[in-house]
């Protein structure tokens, strides 16, 4: 219907350039801007409404629609903004074919060749296993490659939930710092370890991304010493990086991408690559975990990859970043990377948290990856709307400036 194109075309304007409260032009203005009739103009703004990304005021007009959740602003989730989530809400919908049978453990192939697909346009040649986000992956890798006393390696800070994984079946977890330097690498090419997870684009907590110029030697070491890298990749379509599994020709790099940090992370879905020669164990896994996944949500997740708007959502999520990131540059003593800043605080972070809290900011505090972060916080980039990221920034900044001692440093 000709009001649907006209809508989705005028809610990629709103999401791109408008912000929230921004009055509309009237229904007969855009009845006359689009060359429509008075009605079709109304099911415009009906459908916008709808989708949540505007509002309408009896005797004022049309207006942006400010956050949908309103009350604090949050930076302690590492999300898309809400106004960006939108879109999929139109693929979540319940299919009589996702309810009639079970799909195969590697998921419904229909999908399986789309998220290959998408995984091709970042050089990552291979058919993914769909798993239930990026926690099943890493339970059934785990499962698969590590015995009892199995040394693994884990960047420090970093994922929490792959550390307990990793010591729930008997692996003796190093904590090693984010690779950041041949120094850093040379450390671990002097042990002797199974595994090395690492997060090498959009690094969480940090931000920060692997150097360049480590990458093919950390991929070659891996085959050289007989250990598997593991990489946790949620934003390597953001920050515009390419993954390490794509220079990885001798199969050690096991791949893992959730999709939580660009769809959201309520759908519980990604994808991951494993080495030829785990397939058929990490099959036999996860047939026993879980036999198979939602069909239904299999099937809306492969609605999502085929729609038109999938590329446009990658790239306005690409372009807020930089907007962001430029704002930080310009305006706070913090250097921007990915999808969070990590700073360091002179005093605890829990009260940091609980200060923070009380003038409206949700931060998280860095003691969530281990007793040696108590004093940094972690604030998310990209899941406020520009105009709370910037108002949120410049409360942390006057708080954190208001208890600034001499060891006040980004990390």
């Amino acid at each position: 219907m000709r009001y649907k194109q006209i809508a989705r075309r005028l809610a990629d304007g709103i999401l791109r350039d408008r912000t929230p409260g921004e009055r509309l032009p009237g229904v007969r203005e855009l009845a006359r801007s689009e060359n429509i009739s008075m009605v079709t103009a109304k099911n415009v703004y009906r459908y916008l409404f709808e989708q949540g990304l505007v509002v309408s005021r009896q005797g004022a007009g049309t207006f942006v629609a400010h956050s949908l959740t309103g009350g604090d602003i949050d930076m302690a989730a590492i999300r898309p903004p809400e106004e960006l989530m939108l879109w999929v809400s139109q693929h979540l919908r319940l299919t009589i074919e996702g309810l009639n049978a079970y799909d195969p453990p590697q998921g419904y192939e229909p999908l399986r060749e789309q998220a290959g697909k998408w995984l091709r346009s970042s050089g990552i040649d291979a058919a993914p296993i769909v798993t239930s986000g990026s926690q099943q992956a890493l339970f059934l890798l785990g499962l698969s490659l590590l015995s009892k006393g199995d040394a693994v390696a884990v960047e420090d800070p970093g994922y929490m939930g792959a550390v307990r994984i990793f010591e729930s079946l008997g692996a003796e977890v190093v904590f090693v710092p984010r690779i950041a330097s041949r120094d850093d690498l040379d450390r671990i090419k002097g042990m002797d370890i199974r595994l090395l997870y690492t997060m090498p684009q959009g690094h969480i907590p940090t931000g920060r991304s692997m150097p360049e110029d480590l990458r093919d030697d950390l991929v070659s070491m891996a085959s050289d010493k007989n250990f598997f890298i593991v990489e946790d990749d949620p934003l390597s379509d953001v920050v515009g990086i390419t993954p390490l599994k794509a220079r990885d020709t001798r199969g050690r790099v096991i791949y893992i991408k959730s999709l939580s940090n660009v769809l959201g992370p309520g759908l519980r879905m990604g994808f991951a690559v494993f080495p030829e020669s785990m397939q058929r164990s990490i099959l036999d896994l996860k047939e026993i975990n879980d036999l198979s996944l939602s069909g239904i949500l299999q099937r809306s997740l492969l609605t999502v990859f085929t729609s038109s708007r999938l590329t446009g959502h990658i790239e306005r999520l690409r372009h807020e970043l930089a907007q962001r990131s430029a704002y930080l540059e310009q305006n706070t003593p913090w250097e921007p990377g990915g999808a969070c800043v990590w700073i360091r605080t002179p005093i605890p972070s829990r009260i940091c948290r609980d200060r923070l809290l009380e003038q409206g900011i949700r931060i998280t505090p860095g003691d969530i990856y281990g007793a040696r972060w108590s004093h940094y916080i972690r604030l998310s980039v990209l899941t406020p709307t520009l105009p709370d990221f910037k108002r949120g920034v410049g409360i942390v900044q006057e708080f954190l400036n208001g208890v600034k001692g001499p060891e006040l440093t980004e990390f």
